[in-house]
């Protein structure tokens, strides 16, 4: 797959609906719906850094003024930051729901694992004043963002409150709000302990993996028996496999029944908690170790997506850039997927190359020349 393909993943008349169905160009002369998005899209695919102004100079620039749906003189950052906070974010979301269905349907996910955690993104109280502060003292708000990850974004939910500082709150609101499929497994670390949270996942029949601490209070009700091969290639070794319920800070047991399978490492204690009857004990803990996906993600669209700081301080900005950020996460997966790249980084580069070099053969075109010479300069790319 190509940078033009890629550029049409996300059919236009798609975006033109859409706008229709949320009136996004309702009294706007410049800076239409379509514009934005393509405007949102090509920055965060291209550029380091997407801040108001860099963004101008994106709108002005000779190669995206070859791939935007309409261009207008005169636009400048502070009509870029006024339009972004005045979007609809349900328009963008809408967008990231139908890439993530075509997504799913040309790929046909194998795995039904998946991870859920949060991210934080910081800004000075005085640019940030709705974010949850972690230090009484300090100076800085946060807002979190939740996400469920199976090989791309698949759910999301931003907080901005101090009541969703807890993980509790904040993953099990999120979990709980995502559409279960049935077969799906959910996995998520230590940040949740809450027993009502476990206890409604169980009531709610979500499959679940995580990890508790070594010092968690249970009572066993049985115990199964392990393989004969109870260790893996990483060196984690299986001890007990037990039926247990636990006890909650006011000593009551849960009334659902979990497996708690105790393995160590290096002579480390390490508790996996889990749902699930059907698999083997050394299956569970393989499945929690797929969570680290997530990690990898977060540094993915922190360091290439430029998602370590907020660019709209405003709560719809904030929206809008969130369910981008996703989209561009979603498409660079597609080009990686497609032409057998390895991590994030190179395959953002080769594809902004791409874009270059489609620049370039418009212009040779428009000069009299040969496009066909010019594609031998990017045979690589």
């Amino acid at each position: 797959m190509n940078a033009k393909q890629i550029l049409n993943y996300i059919p236009t008349e798609l975006l033109h609906e859409l706008c229709l169905k949320y009136e996004i160009n309702h009294q706007v002369k410049k800076l239409d719906g379509v514009s934005m998005f393509q405007l949102l899209l090509y920055s965060f695919l291209t550029t380091r850094e997407a801040s108001y102004r860099v963004i101008e100079e994106v709108y002005h620039s000779i190669s995206f003024a070859r791939v935007a749906y309409s261009k207008h003189t005169g636009v400048k950052y502070n009509s870029i930051r006024d339009r972004l906070i005045n979007l609809n974010p349900a328009y963008f979301e809408d967008i990231f729901k139908a890439c993530l269905e075509k997504f799913e349907g040309d790929i046909k996910p194998s795995s039904n694992l998946i991870s859920f955690d949060s991210t934080m993104v910081t800004a000075s109280s005085k640019l940030l004043k709705s974010g949850m502060k972690v230090n009484k003292k300090g100076d800085k708000r946060y807002v979190k963002f939740t996400f469920g990850f199976r090989k791309i974004p698949v759910h999301v939910a931003v907080f901005s409150d101090q009541h969703h500082l807890s993980e509790d709150v904040a993953l099990g609101e999120t979990i709980l709000s995502y559409a279960n499929k049935g077969d799906d497994i959910i996995i998520f670390d230590r940040g949740l302990q809450s027993r009502k949270v476990l206890e409604q996942l169980n009531e709610s029949e979500y499959q679940f993996v995580t990890r508790v601490n070594p010092n968690v209070r249970y009572v066993i009700l049985s115990e199964q028996r392990l393989k004969p091969n109870n260790s893996d290639s990483d060196g984690l070794i299986l001890e007990h496999d037990y039926i247990v319920q636990l006890y909650d800070k006011k000593d009551k047991p849960t009334n659902g029944f979990y497996r708690l399978i105790i393995t160590s490492k290096d002579d480390e204690p390490l508790y996996f908690l889990s749902n699930i009857k059907e698999l083997e004990a050394y299956e569970i803990a393989h499945i929690y170790k797929q969570r680290w996906q997530i990690e990898v993600f977060f540094r993915f669209i922190k360091q290439q997506l430029n998602f370590s700081h907020l660019l709209s301080r405003d709560e719809n900005g904030i929206r809008v850039v969130l369910y981008m950020t996703m989209i561009a996460a979603i498409l660079l997966t597609v080009f990686k997927n497609a032409n057998k790249y390895k991590g994030y980084k190179i395959p953002k580069i080769k594809l902004a190359n791409q874009l270059e070099a489609l620049l370039i053969e418009e212009i040779v075109i428009l000069c009299g020349g040969n496009p066909q010479i010019i594609k031998t300069f990017y045979s690589s790319a």
